[in-house]
């Protein structure tokens, strides 16, 4: 019973509110003030006990960001190819066996075609030289001469100045005597030098 009558003191009250908030919103529409709208006080009352409030819709929360798509990882630089090992050299061509060259063979004079010049000493070396060119000329020299000097060589020597008189340089050395061919003596590097066939005798 007690319960009964608070509902309805409730309810009245709630009645005696309204009627009160409507008379203030007339009086303030008439003097043209800015006065709250019932409904606007009416929403800061409390409802009444036999009413439940509706809750206030909750501020729907703010959709995550979207996050930003990762760009894809740089694919790492691949590994270059190994450089090509260059062809190895192509072998050389086997050298060509050498020709030798053909040397050409001077063919050697002979006593037929010898010119023999005696070098000896004015002093005592005369008689020498006569016996020696008595000796070619026997034996067939084409030309003998003889020629005084002034000064005389420790030793008997026999020199030629070309190489086709090398032969018979040395059998001239041979039939002089005085060592044979150890007394030839090679004088081709001499300047100037005698005219082909030209054997000379040194007599000591």
């Amino acid at each position: 019973m007690t319960q009964r009558r608070s509902h309805m003191k409730a309810r009245l009250g709630a009645l005696s509110m309204i009627a009160f908030l409507v008379a203030t919103q007339a009086g303030a529409q008439a003097s043209g003030s800015d006065f709250p709208t019932a409904k606007e006080i009416w929403r800061h009352l409390y409802p009444p006990p036999d009413q439940t409030s509706e809750p206030e819709p909750e501020p729907m929360a703010a959709p995550a960001p979207t996050p930003k798509p990762t760009p894809p990882a740089s694919a790492a630089p691949r590994p270059s190819a190994p450089a090509t090992e260059t062809s190895p050299s192509a072998p050389a061509a086997a050298s060509r066996p050498s020709v030798p060259q053909a040397t050409t063979i001077v063919p050697s004079r002979t006593l037929a075609q010898a010119r023999v010049v005696i070098h000896y000493p004015e002093r005592g070396g005369y008689e020498r030289s006569e016996e020696l060119v008595r000796l070619l000329r026997a034996a067939g020299t084409a030309e003998v001469e003889t020629r005084p000097v002034r000064y005389s060589v420790e030793r008997q020597s026999v020199r030629y100045f070309h190489a086709a008189d090398r032969d018979v340089s040395g059998i001239i050395g041979d039939m002089v005597g005085g060592g044979g061919r150890a007394t030839v003596s090679d004088f081709t590097h001499f300047q100037p030098s005698p005219r082909n066939g030209t054997v000379e005798i040194w007599l000591p």
